[in-house]
């Protein structure tokens, strides 16, 4: 059986382009971007990437973000474990939400099969409050999605106070 890695992102947001310029300190991890493309009607998640080094950088010289036209916004992802995440693990995660969501303006990793993994979304507002309910541009990306290699598997989770 092939090793199996399992992966926890907490996810915060969403952010305009200008809180993430501005904060130069927020660094290394996964992002999505969010928003309507040309003549689009619904905002969806159009982007996945990863940083290593700060986001506002990232962000600036980016090839992608800028053809987000309306209602722009960003989901920055760290790595909850396991701790000292490299750049495998942020690969492995982002790889597992591009080819199973397929967002438009993602061009790799759409094709091939991700290596088998478990990813889990907690998901967060700006303030760092739980999300007791997905935001409505998140809806469609599972809170967990598992591939063995053979079956998917995919499903919410309740999130409840102590």
């Amino acid at each position: 059986m092939n090793e199996h890695t399992t992966i926890i992102v907490q996810w915060c947001g969403p952010y305009t382009y200008d809180d993430v310029l501005e904060n130069p300190e927020w660094e290394k991890g996964l992002y999505l971007a969010t928003g309507k493309l040309p003549y689009e009607r619904e905002a969806t998640i159009q982007y996945c990437g990863i940083t290593e080094g700060s986001y506002s950088v990232r962000f600036k010289s980016h090839h992608k973000v800028h053809e987000i036209k309306r209602e722009q916004e960003f989901w920055l992802g760290e790595v909850f474990y396991p701790d000292e995440a490299s750049r495998y693990f942020l690969e492995m995660a982002e790889s597992i939400i591009v080819y199973f969501w397929q967002p438009t303006l993602n061009e790799r990793k759409k094709i091939a099969l991700p290596n088998p993994i478990t990813l889990i979304n907690q998901w967060y507002k700006k303030d760092g409050e739980a999300r007791y309910r997905q935001h409505t541009l998140c809806k469609d990306l599972d809170d967990v999605l598992s591939w063995d290699g053979s079956v998917w598997r995919s499903g919410n989770l309740s999130v409840y106070d102590n």
